[in-house]
């Protein structure tokens, strides 16, 4: 598939199955992490994978209940909706199966482009993911969750280097239900200047 066409059809997902992510899948996935653009050619992401579904629905209680999920009225989307939407859902990783979290040295946290570097290295895992038929959704509050006095113990437990700072999430699965429509986009966000 054409490069374009898939930015133009990828959707976010927040409602999975139970079916796991292939291994093979999920090193894909990561490898086209490792592969983004980045700062100064510092290679600073790092990503940290997770299989486990119990887990991973521990960390997404954790994940939403650091979010203010009043918006105002404000609604993200009916088709897939999220922690704001539907105040029921108490998952902030929405039952997904497979969960990327991408940090980046701490030291670049507040750098020009260091949190570019962990968004570029987003982006390439979601759209690999989709090439390979795997659903997603990027997810934030890393940095809120992993304050979290037992994200901080289950984060040491895992040897990750503690001059890195987890940035954001990528759940994985298959979607439960149908695939949605993009929303029209809106207009005159181009300007040309000669």
């Amino acid at each position: 598939m054409e490069m374009l066409k898939m930015l133009k059809t990828r959707r976010t997902i927040r409602k999975f199955t139970e079916q796991k992510v292939e291994r093979e899948k999920l090193e894909k996935i990561a490898e086209a992490g490792l592969y983004a653009p980045n700062a100064g050619g510092g290679q600073g992401a790092k990503i940290i994978m997770i299989e486990d579904f119990d887990l991973i629905r521990k960390i997404g209680i954790y994940n939403a209940n650091c979010e203010n999920r009043n918006w105002n009225g404000r609604k993200v989307n009916d088709d897939q909706p999220s922690i704001i939407d539907d105040l029921t859902i108490v998952n902030g990783f929405y039952d997904c199966q497979a969960l990327a979290i991408v940090c980046i040295p701490k030291e670049r946290y507040n750098m020009v482009n260091g949190i570019g570097t962990g968004f570029t290295c987003l982006e390439n895992m979601v759209m690999e993911a989709y090439f390979l038929g795997v659903d997603s959704c990027i997810v934030g509050r890393a940095e809120a969750t992993f304050k979290i006095p037992e994200m901080q113990e289950m984060y040491q437990t895992w040897g990750v280097d503690e001059s890195y700072q987890p940035l954001m999430f990528l759940c994985m699965g298959y979607i439960r239900g149908n695939y949605p429509k993009a929303k029209p986009r809106k207009e005159n966000r181009v300007l040309f200047v000669k």
